[in-house]
This record gives structure tokens, sequence and C-alpha cells, in this order.
């Protein structure tokens, strides 16, 4: 894999930080929720548990769960965390992109820190094309986003 870098940050502040804190534990992953559209063109929800690496975000998905077909006819997704304390919300959004058997695995599998997986289900990197934190600060929210390009 080859190291990217991952500016996810506005005026200061670190949307990537946030994200990791609410999806990030050290002996168990978090649960999200990813958005995809189905074959019929509406909305699907799954859960799934992110996997931060300093390459970027990613997930596994069985090759036989809804999600994957989803991902092979529509790559574009919305994940979205539980939300945190103090009502501490993070959302990405971009296009889902499968990681080949060409590629080095290995980084991706070693960052996974939730206890049961199968090594071999497709790995999908969550390209981002926006980011969003919404915080509460003295009763007052505050919104913070980065868009690429």
């Amino acid at each position: 894999m080859t190291k990217k870098s991952v500016p996810w940050k506005s005026v200061g502040f670190d949307i990537r930080e946030v994200g990791e804190k609410l999806l990030r534990k050290q002996s168990q992953g978090e649960v999200a929720l990813l958005a995809t559209i189905n074959s019929q063109g509406r909305p699907a929800i799954a859960p799934v548990c992110p996997i931060f690496t300093d390459d970027g975000v990613f997930v596994l998905v069985g090759k036989n769960t809804p999600k994957y077909q989803h991902l092979l006819k529509n790559p574009g997704y919305a994940l979205h965390a539980q939300v945190g304390a103090d009502d501490l919300e993070f959302q990405i959004s971009g296009q889902g992109q499968f990681i080949g058997a060409n590629h080095d695995r290995s980084q991706v599998l070693a960052a996974i820190s939730f206890p049961s997986f199968d090594e071999t289900d497709p790995i999908i990197e969550l390209l981002v094309s926006r980011a969003l934190v919404v915080r509460w600060v003295d009763g007052k929210m505050q919104k913070h986003s980065w868009t690429s390009g």
C-alpha cells in the first residue's frame, strides 16, 4: 500500500481525530452505520466496524452481504458514527474502492481492533470526499467540515 496523506482538517481542527476517537477502541471495534444504495436505487444502512490506518479508513465486507453487492454496483457511501458524549457527531462520505488481491492487505488486517473477523473478506477503502464533525461547545453547535478538491 502506498503512503497517502489524509488531510481531514478544518481551520486547525482535526476531523479525523474525532472519527478515530468515536470509532476506534483499543480492544474492540466500534460500530458505525454505513449507508449505500441498493439495486432498486434506495438507500440501505448496515453496521460496520471501520478500520483506521495511517493511509485511510477501511471496512471488511462479506461477499454474501447486501452491502458488498451495493458497493459493487454503486461505490458511493456515507459512514456515520454512533453519537458520542455531548452529542458529538462524525460523518464521512465518498466512494468505496475495493482493495484487490494484488494489494498488500496486511497493514489493514494488522490495524483491526475487533476480535472476530474473516481475513479473506473483501476490504474496501472508504475514499473520503467529505468529512463532518458536529459538536456542542458552551451550548452552541459548531460544525467542522472538510471537502476534497
